[in-house]
């Protein structure tokens, strides 16, 4: 039930629930977008393409972590939720601290330790999305989750910090990365210890798997009703979509920058802290904006914003070409990430968020595999300007879908809240 509690939407739980963006930003934030292309490109140097031998290792890693998400949605039906959360998060501090501290040094090990990571945390992810319906009403719940992920940056631009000051003056190799990957263990289990305290002194771990689940109980019986939840399916099914697009860039573009404008480790970190600083504020501005005013418009521009990243990628040319698409993607990534999280949380039955949240993430995944699946074998076959092209009309296709769904849902939602429908 979600809490309506007088103090407002900013309270105790709201606040706690948003401490894990932050803690969780420490790996998801730096890992994925630098550390990991850039350790695993230079343990694929034998290979003939190290781009799409990391692309191929990507997309294994993030169909692994669909299966750890159904996983944690089929179990949130009998285990509380809070206890998912703490087992999943010691998972993933665990698979971090094995890439930097790895009891086998080999590429097949430092690869299962990939893999773990990005099943825990998207396994995680899963059980802490899944509690925001419960939190606030359904017209606050934009607010929160852009609030949540706003401040989660800040999580990352601290990791960021610390890492830049141990890699200045230092030539890049394994060994430096590896530390790296220490530091980003540390941090984030020390930051998770404090997040999870709060959030059981909170009451998160009463919450349990929420009030009205016998019909849409499990991830079967959310399948077997698409026909009644068809609306909600394809918002599933944009979302996909466009989670294709954005892993793309995630997957490929330090690899890219690395290799065409020759950015070191420590020129790739101060791009993405620039990333961490943009998309604060961004992230804030876009959401109120959304909250305030029209949701579709808003929409409409970030997707549009991706667009032009995948532009970007194929074509762009020139010194300011990093720094450019950085901040591209800063003023969009946040922002559009928890708005898609904020139309889930709204669009869901009651009692069935941790089965909604559990499909969502395995959808996110699948769709996530594919587009560097995909990117690796057009850019085998033809030609890095040719995949980016193919990811920019599968993006389109699915930002139509989500802008339906949202142009759809707005006029009640507004009316509703008392909003001038723009």
């Amino acid at each position: 039930m979600a809490d309506t509690a007088p103090e407002g939407w900013l309270n105790r739980r709201t606040l706690t629930w948003s401490g894990y963006d932050i803690a969780s930003s420490v790996y998801i934030g730096v890992a994925p977008a630098v550390l990991l292309p850039i350790y695993f490109q230079q343990q694929f140097a034998v290979f003939a393409n190290p781009t799409a031998a990391w692309g191929a290792l990507a997309a294994g890693a993030i169909l692994a972590s669909s299966v750890a998400a159904l996983i944690a949605a089929a179990l949130s039906s009998r285990i509380s939720r809070f206890t998912l959360l703490s087992l999943a998060t010691a998972g993933l501090v665990l698979a971090i601290s094995a890439l930097a501290w790895p009891p086998l040094p080999s590429l097949a090990f430092a690869a299962a330790a990939f893999v773990a990571a990005q099943s825990f945390y998207f396994a995680a992810t899963s059980i802490y999305e899944s509690f925001l319906p419960d939190l606030l009403p359904a017209h606050q719940l934009q607010r929160l989750s852009g609030f949540g992920w706003a401040i989660g940056y800040l999580g990352g631009a601290f990791a960021i910090v610390i890492l830049l000051w141990l890699v200045a003056g230092q030539a890049q190799s394994l060994a430096l990365l590896e530390d790296c990957f220490g530091v980003l263990a540390i941090i984030s289990a020390a930051a998770f210890l404090v997040v999870l305290t709060l959030m059981r002194g909170a009451g998160f771990a009463a919450l349990g798997q929420g009030p009205g689940g016998p019909p849409l109980a499990g991830l079967a019986s959310v399948l077997r009703q698409w026909r009644r939840h068809g609306e909600l399916h394809r918002l599933l099914l944009g979302t996909m979509l466009v989670h294709l697009g954005v892993s793309v860039v995630v997957t490929f573009t330090a690899p890219i920058l690395a290799t065409r404008f020759g950015q070191t480790l420590p020129d790739l970190l101060w791009l993405l802290l620039l990333l961490h600083v943009v998309s604060v504020p961004s992230t804030i501005g876009w959401n109120m904006l959304m909250t305030s005013w029209s949701r579709l418009v808003p929409m409409a521009l970030l997707l549009c914003a991706w667009a032009v990243v995948l532009l970007l990628m194929a074509f762009g040319s020139g010194p300011w070409m990093p720094v450019i698409t950085v901040a591209v993607i800063g003023c969009c990534v946040g922002a559009t990430a928890s708005a898609l999280r904020a139309f889930l949380a709204e669009a869901v039955p009651p009692g069935s968020a941790p089965a909604f949240f559990g499909l969502a993430t395995v959808a996110g995944r699948v769709a996530a595999a594919l587009g560097p699946a995909l990117f690796a074998l057009i850019t085998t076959l033809r030609s890095e300007q040719a995949a980016l092209m193919v990811i920019l009309a599968l993006l389109l296709a699915g930002a139509a879908l989500v802008l339906s769904h949202v142009a759809r849902e707005r006029l009640p939602l507004q009316r509703a809240l008392g909003i001038d429908v723009r």
